[in-house]
């Protein structure tokens, strides 16, 4: 056993025994480090023992949670009783499915749990979690890697290769296999594909926008006497002639792409922030107040999938989504107009 195998029983079997010894009713006899189970727990409850085989992963993604099912059940059917829990120091939304669909208990290291058996319930949700996997995270929603799943969810419907897609996601092979690894943990791939392809681009997405923060841009408030439409065409004439990016974003966007959706204040990432284009733009900056936001993008990757309308260049439809669906209220709305009526029919 590696030590990093033995750090992870040892912050499984620390969980274990903080999270049953609080529950009152319940006496933790013993925990034991098996060959075929990684842990077997003893425990009594009113005066009656019962035995669970605990199968510990690093992560706690469906993939693992499916394979701990699996391993599980094989030692169930050597000693017939035993209940089947996985442990993982967090475990997703999707992984606990898995598990409560089969029959299995699960538990985090930070006492999280969903435990059924022998006339014992126990169930514990929203401990903060200590442990949260950065790193995993990292894997799908760095900048880079966000790069690959914009991609993919713009074009869902294609199988791509993995240098085709690298390319046009401007990054690495390293990266786009990274990328690959993190979907498949999550069963996000169509195995059925000649390519990679994501069989569930909803739940990607509507992950991607739970972790999305819109902070991670530079925000500038401007203010112009002139009206957002006036304002937001003057400045794409402007940086076009200067040859920086520029894209409608947030409202802005959502409203060229669903005439449906209302706004007053403009929004649009630029490329540069030039003192001198902006002057003559007629835009000026302002502490509050303003009536058009400006964007200097955390990554060139939300210029991906920009289309050109009637009124503008817009953000594509999934970057738009993304920074509306973190507004509460009419950004919420918003985002849930993009979603159905532009992203879905493209899926």
């Amino acid at each position: 056993m590696t030590n990093n195998e033995k750090e992870l029983l040892n912050r499984a079997k620390k969980a274990l025994k903080e999270t049953l010894e609080a529950v009152p009713f319940l006496e933790l006899v013993s925990i034991k480090e098996r060959l075929k189970a990684d842990l077997l727990l003893e425990l009594k409850y009113k005066g009656k023992r019962s035995a669970c085989a605990v199968e510990v992963k690093s992560l706690g993604q469906p993939r693992y949670a499916r394979e701990a099912v699996y391993q599980l059940k094989h030692y169930a059917a050597d000693r017939p009783g035993v209940y089947g829990v996985f442990m993982a120091p967090y475990i997703s939304e999707g992984a606990g499915s898995i598990l409560a669909e089969s029959g299995a208990g699960y538990m985090d290291f930070s006492g999280n749990c969903r435990l059924s058996f022998d006339g014992i319930y126990i169930e514990r949700k929203g401990s903060p979690n200590a442990f949260a996997m950065k790193r995993d995270l990292r894997k799908l929603y760095s900048p880079k890697a966000a790069r690959v799943l914009r991609v993919l969810l713009t074009d869902a419907k294609k199988s791509w290769k993995m240098a085709e897609l690298s390319a046009a996601a401007g990054v690495s092979l390293g990266q786009t296999a990274n990328v690959k690894t993190a979907l498949a943990e999550r069963e996000w791939l169509d195995a059925s594909a000649p390519g990679l392809r994501l069989s569930d681009p909803a739940a990607a997405l509507a992950q991607w926008a739970r972790e999305y923060d819109f902070r991670k841009n530079i925000v500038r408030e401007c203010y112009s006497v002139k009206s957002p439409a006036e304002t937001e065409a003057g400045l794409e004439e402007l940086c076009a002639g200067k040859g920086i990016p520029f894209a409608l974003a947030g409202f802005s966007a959502a409203a060229r792409l669903r005439p449906a959706v209302r706004y007053q204040r403009g929004m649009a990432y630029v490329g540069e922030f030039r003192p001198e284009l902006l002057a003559a733009a007629g835009i000026k900056e302002v502490e509050s107040g303003g009536n058009m936001l400006l964007l200097l993008p955390y990554d060139a990757g939300v210029f991906y999938g920009s289309v050109k309308t009637p009124g503008g260049t817009v953000t594509g439809a999934v970057q738009t989504y993304l920074d509306l669906a973190g507004h509460k209220g009419r950004g919420e709305e918003a985002a849930a107009e993009i979603l159905e009526h532009v992203i879905k029919p493209s899926w």
